[in-house]
Formats: structure tokens, C-alpha cells, sequence
């Protein structure tokens, strides 16, 4: 069985996907907005996301992200830049590696849903 997003290496490993915020700030049928805050070296746990998403830097920082499959990338988000995803990606989950709490706006496209197949 192909597991392109890692989502059974989850299973298999035991682990629950987490939603991909910390709290919902606005949501209606066209979006939703979620509030991403990670203190220095907290981590946002294994999550996947299911909609094209725009993630708004609002604080800062440098952060790393961990697929599932042990793939590691490092991210530079300085505050007021943007990054807009459009594709589904593998299960992954994000840390803060700077000595600054990093403080994010995920927005989700609603319009659009992925499917993991």
C-alpha cells in the first residue's frame, strides 16, 4: 500500500494527528483561520493538513519542520512575510528553533479539500 502522506506510518506508530493550530480564531464557509504560537524549542505536534492553507508570519523566527518519514527542513519566516501552500503534503510536525516565542496566522482554504489517496 502506497503511504505518500504518512498517514499510516502515523497509525502504525501509534500516533493521533493533532489539529494544526493552537485555537480557531475566525471560521466561516470559505475559510478558517488558526492561531499557531510555539514558545522556543515547543513543538506543534504530527498533523496534516487538507486544504490549500496561507501561513502569515507575524512574529518571526526560524522554525523546522519533521515529516513523518524523518525528512527534516529548516524555515525562515521573517515577521510580515507569507508563505502560501497549495499542494498536500506528508504528516509533519513544526518546531520553534529560535530563542523567540513564534506567533502565526494559518489560514485554511475551505474550497478546496485534499484527499490522501
Amino acid at each position: 500500500m502506497d503511504d505518500k502522506y504518512g498517514l499510516k506510518a502515523a497509525t502504525d506508530r501509534g500516533i493521533k494527528l493533532r489539529a494544526i493550530g493552537d485555537s480557531i480564531l475566525l471560521e466561516n464557509e470559505f475559510v478558517r483561520m488558526w492561531e499557531v504560537k510555539l514558545e522556543p524549542g515547543e513543538t506543534l505536534g504530527f498533523h496534516i493538513h487538507y486544504h490549500p492553507y496561507l501561513v502569515i508570519s507575524l512574529s518571526g523566527g526560524s522554525n523546522e519542520i519533521e515529516t513523518i518519514s524523518g525528512r527534516k527542513m529548516a524555515t525562515e519566516e521573517p515577521a510580515g512575510t507569507y508563505v502560501f501552500i497549495n499542494d498536500m503534503r506528508e504528516v509533519h510536525q513544526l518546531t520553534n528553533r529560535s530563542n523567540v516565542t513564534y506567533l502565526s496566522r494559518l489560514v485554511e482554504m475551505k474550497s478546496v479539500t485534499w484527499a490522501a489517496t
